[in-house]
């Protein structure tokens, strides 16, 4: 079974929540995606408030956490995002803190509305960027 990456920047980032929807996921590093930024958007009436997405903005970095993910991961992490009525897909290009270069799945939104999340929801994010360490910097000025 071919293995792919899957880049977290949300609540997946989480590794307790990642383990329990991909039980045999690896979380590999850390890495971010250039010219992009993490927002809170939309609304979720599981999570009642807006959740995490990542947006196209020129010089910006979303930073978040690479998971090596089997096919029966991608099929729960479909599931669990709502693919594809919540969230879409696709293919991008993240990079380590060494520069290195990796193609990964990650999920997005369009067109969605800025808001807030719930407090549960946001600690949940903010558990995750503990675990893939993402530094409290970019935690204070973006999560």
């Amino acid at each position: 079974m071919k293995l792919k990456r899957y880049f977290a920047y949300g609540s997946n980032m989480n590794h307790e929540q990642m383990m329990l929807r991909c039980p045999s996921a690896i979380f590999l590093k850390r890495a971010r995606l250039e010219n992009h930024k993490f927002v809170y958007d939309g609304y979720s009436k599981k999570r009642n408030g807006a959740v995490a997405n990542i947006i196209k903005s020129s010089g910006d970095i979303a930073w978040g956490g690479i998971f090596e993910i089997n096919a029966d991961n991608l099929k729960a992490l479909d599931y669990y995002e709502g693919y594809p009525k919540a969230y879409d897909k696709k293919t991008i290009v993240v990079k380590d803190k060494e520069n290195n270069s990796c193609r990964a799945i990650a999920y997005f939104r369009i067109n969605q509305t800025a808001g807030r999340p719930h407090r549960d929801y946001r600690a949940c994010v903010l558990k995750g960027a503990v675990d893939c360490s993402l530094g409290d910097e970019y935690v204070k000025n973006n999560l």
